[in-house]
């Protein structure tokens, strides 16, 4: 059943995942557009980024090189809406739960794949990671610099675990799945510490001169590059 924006309720907040199920679920889809999980997992490398990334180009790399069908025009910018409006629901979750790690050493962050109680699917945790590859792929520079510090490095490990690498000559420890347990409890914390990592590099970045809002604010270019503003467009619902 297809997302129909004149059904909803007036006053309503749409659901993110239904407006992109809907479109995932239609002929306008491309065919490699990532799941709900993966979706989650692309947004949030966007956010913890050690680079600031451009609206319009994060964006882009959601359909990689198979852009959506635009035939059913009203449809495609619902999606954009919802992925606009998960961006920056995600973003004030990870900030606030950034604050109270600082201020009370308690990490209560959960990303999508996390459950409210048990471990999660190992190949649930794949799916997200494969997404948070994908953002980690637009600032390639980056993040490799950010690998090579080695006092990074601990944060970055529990992601890595997840992330499927061509290699032929890799042979999984014995205790791979509680090593990936390990790992995927991990996850939570080290997004917060990239956030914060990235916080400190804008704050660098700011005294030498101006740089990118990576949040998409009412009075921006919409993302969809309609040129018109982001309140005009896929900010109305």
């Amino acid at each position: 059943m297809n997302y129909d924006p004149g059904h909803e309720p007036r006053g309503a907040t749409p659901d993110p995942a239904l407006l992109w199920g809907a479109l995932l679920a239609s002929t306008a889809a491309p065919k490699h557009a990532m799941s709900a999980l993966e979706l989650d997992g692309y947004l949030t490398g966007v956010i913890v980024a050690p680079g600031p990334i451009r609206p319009s180009r994060w964006m882009a790399g959601l359909w990689e090189n198979d852009e959506p069908v635009l035939g059913n025009v009203t449809q495609v910018q619902s999606a954009l809406d919802a992925v606009a409006l998960m961006f920056n629901t995600l973003s004030t979750r990870i900030e606030r739960s950034l604050q109270r790690l600082e201020a009370e050493r308690i990490c209560d962050y959960r990303p999508a794949f996390q459950p409210i109680e048990g471990k999660p699917p190992h190949e649930a945790v794949r799916t997200w990671a494969g997404g948070f590859w994908k953002a980690m792929a637009l600032t390639p520079a980056e993040w490799s610099a950010l690998a090579e510090d080695e006092r990074l490095q601990p944060i970055i490990a529990p992601l890595v675990g997840f992330i499927e690498l061509d290699d032929p000559e890799f042979e999984p420890a014995e205790d791979i799945d509680d090593r990936l347990d390990q790992a995927a409890a991990n996850i939570p914390r080290a997004i917060l510490l990239l956030r914060k990592i990235a916080q400190l590099r804008e704050s660098r970045a700011s005294l030498a001169g101006p740089t990118h809002r990576t949040k998409i604010g009412r009075n921006d270019p919409c993302p969809c590059r309609s040129g018109k503003k982001y309140k005009r467009c896929c900010g109305l619902s």
